[in-house]
């Protein structure tokens, strides 16, 4: 496999029209991203500039009477400012609903994963072969990686 080829595992992955998601996902990050590494110092420097654009807007400047890691007077846990759409209410308790519905369907999508996720390793069946809307046509021969 050459560098320039990452998706040359692909057809592995979804044979017969067959989907197996750890699959293609182990396939993406050992033939692309694992000679990629010359991404991650700018993947770093990304990061890194948005945490501290975050704490220049989250943290009071250290004057007067300060103590470590305070919060500005005026900042709202959660809020940096980012909302090019104009989606965020005005109002700072309609704020706080929404921030909490934001956080609950998060965790309630996390579960539901992990769900999708442990009833695959439970019998070695997707869920859509499970649901039977698909039919059990995978070989585990063919994946690259053998467990």
């Amino acid at each position: 496999m050459t560098k320039n080829n990452c998706f040359a595992m692909f057809p592995l992955c979804m044979r017969n029209k067959h989907v197996n998601f750890f699959a293609i996902i182990l396939t993406i990050y050992i033939q692309c991203f694992s000679h990629m590494h010359i991404l991650y110092p700018g993947l770093t420097l990304l990061i890194g500039s948005l945490e501290y654009n975050r704490a220049l807007v989250a943290f009071a400047k250290p004057e007067g009477s300060f103590s470590f890691q305070q919060l500005s007077e005026d900042h709202y846990p959660g809020d940096v400012g980012f909302d090019p759409l104009g989606l965020k209410p005005d109002d700072a308790e309609e704020f706080a609903t929404i921030q909490t519905k934001e956080l609950q369907n998060g965790r309630l999508a996390m579960l539901g994963a992990a769900g999708i996720i442990a009833q695959e390793l439970t019998n070695g069946e997707e869920i859509f072969v499970n649901l039977g809307l698909a039919t059990d046509r995978f070989d585990p021969s063919s994946v690259p990686i053998q467990f």
